[in-house]
């Protein structure tokens, strides 16, 4: 299957073509890289258009037909322009993205560290085994003693159980082991990854993080937020929930800890399309439950 038989409501090819993506990334990518710009060029195209919505209605360039007609005919001339050499947006998307996949390869090969990913410094996405580590534990215990009393009363603040923000903070810091650090190693203490500039360059830290587009990881520079203590975190992230209208959803199902998460997933606080799933392997895993009752949490 090549690109030039998909048109961009074509959904059953579409799905073809997600489905080889899932199965073989890289082969998969110089066609995926080609659909992007289809969809960017059809975006662009219909930005164009809307200057017709100025025209009186009387107008024969006016009218749902037209409008119609219009929108085929921009298709194809999509179709036409990604067929031949394009805008070059996709020869450039997929050099990018095939060394994003190539770093993940080889540092999944050789233990690497990666920067910023989350979802990639995850230990606590299945339940506490008898084979968990005892060094693992131990970072675990860490982070529960360092940061319970301030999850405790962030979430006093809105009515959520406080196992909810150790687990989000827990996926975002790897259990505190990669809280984000400026050029000179000291820590942000931003346990959520929020992002802003600040004020000012010494409120902020500028590091190398993977964005999800279209369910593709992308690395990109992003600025985070840098705090004094661990607690004006905490403090923050609460602002956040109750000062922006898009996670009122979340906010009023703060009594139930799935449909919250999930809610605070779908207004877009992250755009890793397993991220709601992921903070719920940790929320209800063993791990975190048994270091809470280690520590006397619970």
């Amino acid at each position: 299957m090549t690109i030039e038989g998909i048109a961009i409501s074509d959904f059953k090819q579409l799905n073809d073509l997600r489905y080889k993506a899932q199965t073989d990334s890289r082969q998969a990518l110089p066609e995926v890289s080609k659909q992007f710009e289809a969809i960017f060029l059809q975006s662009m195209l219909k930005s164009m258009r809307m200057s017709q919505h100025f025209i009186d209605d009387n107008n024969p360039l006016r009218g749902r037909h037209q409008e119609t007609f219009q929108e085929m005919l921009d298709g194809q001339y999509v179709s036409n322009i990604t067929s031949g050499q394009s805008i070059g947006l996709a020869t450039m998307l997929a050099q990018q993205l095939g060394k994003t996949l190539g770093d993940a390869q080889a540092k999944t090969d050789t233990g690497a560290m990666q920067p910023i990913s989350a979802d990639r410094y995850i230990t606590g996405l299945h339940p506490a085994s008898p084979s968990t580590s005892p060094e693992k534990a131990g970072t675990i215990d860490e982070f529960v003693k360092s940061v319970w009393p301030y999850a405790r009363q962030a979430a006093s603040l809105i009515g959520l159980d406080p196992k909810v923000l150790m687990a989000q903070a827990a996926l975002e810091t790897g259990w505190g082991k990669h809280i984000i650090k400026d050029a000179n190693g000291l820590s942000s203490n931003n346990l959520f990854n929020i992002k802003g500039a600040g004020s000012d360059q010494e409120n902020s830290v500028e590091v190398s993080t993977t964005e999800y587009i279209a369910n593709t990881p992308i690395k990109m520079n992003a600025s985070f937020k840098r705090y004094a203590t661990p607690g004006h975190s905490f403090s923050d992230y609460i602002s956040l929930i109750k000062g922006n209208s898009r996670y009122e959803a979340a906010l009023a199902n703060t009594a139930n800890p799935e449909r919250y998460i999930n809610e605070l997933h779908q207004a877009g606080y992250a755009t890793d399309p397993s991220y709601a799933s992921k903070i719920l392997s940790i929320y209800n895993g063993g791990e975190l439950q048994q270091a809470l009752e280690r520590n006397g949490c619970v």
